[in-house]
């Protein structure tokens, strides 16, 4: 394990951010916050006299003084993503928010980078370490993967029109995407940790933008999307950030029952609609960060009896996924995931 304690540098203080920095301060014993930065000097000098750091207005400062071990990137990748190339370059660990990058070639280089230097790539992905999560893939475990033939993954967060600080959500340069790529990220996540990559993609999108030239260089309010994953399973996106009613869930269907993930609900029903079980369980931001930060402690320490938690080719295969998506919106045609990974200089299966 490297020195202890790990110091943090951080950039942009969000509420998952600062959840995580909560409790890596509690952990003096292995993680010392060495500086944080943030748009808002006021929100970045508080955060600096609570965890007994410095509050810095330049993060290339920031990163040149103190060397931290680990930096901790927050908000829109389009923010931060000079100063995660910036912490590559003097071979910190990154630890981001999701997406992975805007494209899939940003994240593939962000990851290849770490990867060459011994270093780590991960996101901070709540849902990921939710008890829910590890429940329903006991339950889709107890049958043979033939079992399930149809997976569906519905995200509808209609929003209020957002406030010019939110503008860059529309513009695809600074987003990558729309609704897509910015709601339907940790549902797809979670979809491709157990049932791994599809053969193919194909997506439809459209937004509601008032005339064909907006609508050209505005990113996607509605997705629609199919995956197919063999000859006996396939699965369906259906993403909107405009249209109702709210929802969100993972549902995969077998023989006999279909089973229904939600953010803090688990439901498996027969086909007839008959509830078969149902659980409910939250998970606090201290409850999931403590995970996290304990799932990287137990790595450091013992990479082989604890290995990181998602594999580390797990972010590659779902931003290859979404590239295949936005690119299928653009030819007409079905994509192939396993190619932009080949393309990419990666293998099928996205390991190295």
């Amino acid at each position: 394990m490297p020195e202890r304690p790990l110091k943090v540098a951080v950039f942009g203080l969000t509420e998952q951010i600062t959840s995580l920095l909560e409790c890596a301060f509690a952990l003096k014993d292995f993680f010392a916050v060495a500086g944080v930065a943030d748009l808002n000097p006021e929100r970045a000098a508080a955060a600096a006299r609570r965890y007994e750091c410095t509050a810095y207005d330049d993060v290339r400062r920031m990163l040149v003084q103190t060397s931290p071990h680990i930096f901790l990137a927050g908000g829109p990748t389009y923010q931060c993503a000079e100063w995660i190339s910036l912490a590559l370059e003097k071979q910190c660990t990154i630890w981001k928010e999701t997406p992975a990058g805007l494209t899939f070639e940003q994240a593939a280089e962000w990851i290849r980078t770490c990867h060459r230097q011994g270093r780590h790539f991960l996101l901070v992905e709540p849902h990921r370490f939710h008890p829910l999560l590890q429940i329903f893939e006991q339950m889709a475990d107890q049958e043979d993967i033939n079992y399930w033939h149809l997976i569906s993954l519905v995200c509808r967060v209609p929003q209020p029109p957002s406030d010019p600080q939110e503008r860059w959500r529309y513009d695809p340069s600074l987003a990558g995407g729309g609704v897509l790529i910015q709601k339907v990220y940790w549902l797809l996540d979670e979809l491709l940790l157990h049932f791994g990559l599809p053969q193919q993609v194909y997506m439809q999108r459209a937004n509601q933008a008032p005339d064909r030239q907006q609508r050209l260089s505005t990113t996607e309010d509605t997705a629609a999307a199919v995956l197919r994953f063999s000859d006996s399973l396939i699965g369906e996106i259906s993403a909107s950030r405009t249209l109702g009613p709210p929802d969100e869930f993972l549902r995969i269907c077998g023989k006999e029952c279909f089973i229904t993930l939600r953010q803090d609900q688990l439901t498996v029903c027969s086909h007839d609609g008959r509830l078969l079980q149902r659980r409910e369980t939250s998970c606090s931001p201290t409850e999931w960060a403590g995970r996290f930060l304990e799932m990287y402690v137990q790595h450091l320490e013992n990479p082989q009896q604890y290995p990181l938690f998602p594999p580390p080719e797990t972010d590659l295969r779902t931003m290859a996924v979404l590239e295949a998506a936005y690119l299928s919106a653009k030819t007409g045609m079905p994509e192939s995931p396993s190619r932009i990974l080949e393309v990419g200089g990666f293998k099928s299966d996205g390991l190295w």
